[in-house]
């Protein structure tokens, strides 16, 4: 993390003493911190990428199941800022469309592959007034790093019974509403075309279960919480979906091995 990610770490541990929460469930709370990267249009950091532009995409690659959302730079990505082992160079492509009927997906162009351009979204997208709707609010413009920390806002874990999956409540569940208050959720701004979020803890307006471990439980395959990541999130500001968040997640191995095609995502609409 960097200097001031630790700052901030530790502000947050002093109010969270003073307003009487038990220590170890600060310790808890903050012992859980990751790093991340948070990508706005209205920063005042390095661009790393940008919202929109023209879709770029090898000869051999099939065409995106939804439209396209940002394009991120990995080498402008590096992991101290968000603790994700991104691949050195190339380009990381973010496929969504912001409906819980719908999905997300990524795509890695590597440096130096021959490219085309494609449609931005899939036709049907376009000849649904509806969706086309919410195209044309798609954001534009180039993305500014600020490197940020982020610590879980969810208040429970999702455990296998025999009976099928149960929830059970977390050490800070009595106090995640403080906690919403103080570190991000509680009168945050939503940025000028929202914000993309790589690497750390998911946000969603919900605070109910981790978005990751429901991208995990979408695998179809018994799977390990430890070994996944979140990759990235996308808090749009659209019309009409307010509240919305998109998460991207993949296992640690998939991402070593750069098969990004085997990200999951997770949706929450809270409208």
């Amino acid at each position: 993390m960097t200097p001031e990610t630790v700052d901030k770490l530790d502000r947050y541990r002093v109010e969270m003493a003073r307003r009487n929460i038990p220590s170890d469930v600060i310790e808890q709370w903050t012992s859980a911190a990751l790093p991340c990267a948070t990508l706005r249009m209205d920063g005042d950091g390095p661009v790393v990428g940008r919202f929109g532009g023209p879709l770029l995409l090898p000869p051999d690659t099939p065409d995106p199941e939804f439209p396209f959302v940002a394009s991120l730079n990995c080498a402008d990505l590096s992991e101290k800022v968000t603790g994700l082992a991104l691949p050195p160079d190339g380009r990381l492509l973010l496929f969504a469309f912001p409906d819980l009927d719908a999905g997300g997906q990524v795509i890695h162009i590597p440096e130096g592959a021959t490219v085309e351009e494609r449609t931005s979204a899939p036709e049907y997208y376009e000849e649904d007034p509806d969706a086309l709707e919410v195209l044309e609010q798609f954001p534009q413009g180039v993305l500014h790093l600020s490197a940020d920390v982020s610590l879980p806002f969810h208040i429970s874990k999702a455990m296998a019974t025999e009976h099928g999956w149960r929830g059970g409540d977390l050490p800070w569940t009595p106090y995640a509403h403080t906690h919403s208050d103080l570190w991000h959720l509680g009168g945050r701004d939503i940025p000028r075309g929202g914000w993309v979020q790589v690497g750390g803890h998911a946000l969603e307006q919900s605070m109910e279960v981790n978005p990751v471990e429901s991208a995990a439980l979408s695998s179809d395959e018994t799977y390990d919480l430890e070994d996944w990541l979140l990759l990235a999130g996308w808090h749009p500001r659209i019309e009409g979906r307010a509240g919305f968040a998109l998460h991207w997640a993949i296992r640690r191995q998939e991402l070593a091995a750069r098969h990004f095609e085997r990200a999951n995502e997770s949706m929450h609409w809270n409208p």
